[in-house]
């Protein structure tokens, strides 16, 4: 099972992980695992953030992910016009 993970905003993985030619991060699972334990696993450098599963903001992170599954982590993003 192949997950796609992309970081946004500054978000970077304490650990070196293998990446597609996007820069993307490429996890290969041997079963499914939830959103959560993988966040816990790229061992962030800042949280909290933003998790979209598939183009679909996540709220559950014990949501468990399959084959192809793309997730798309972000900061929190503040501002607009005052």
């Amino acid at each position: 099972m192949r997950i796609i993970i992309k970081l946004f905003g500054g978000l970077k993985a304490n650990r070196d992980f293998p990446q597609n030619e996007e820069g993307d991060i490429v996890l290969e699972l041997s079963e499914p695992i939830a959103v959560g334990e993988i966040i816990e696993t790229l061992n962030l450098n800042k949280k909290p953030f933003i998790v979209i599963l598939n183009g679909v903001n996540l709220v559950d992170f014990s949501t468990k992910v399959k084959d192809r599954d793309e997730i798309s982590l972000f900061p929190p993003i503040a501002g607009g016009y005052r």
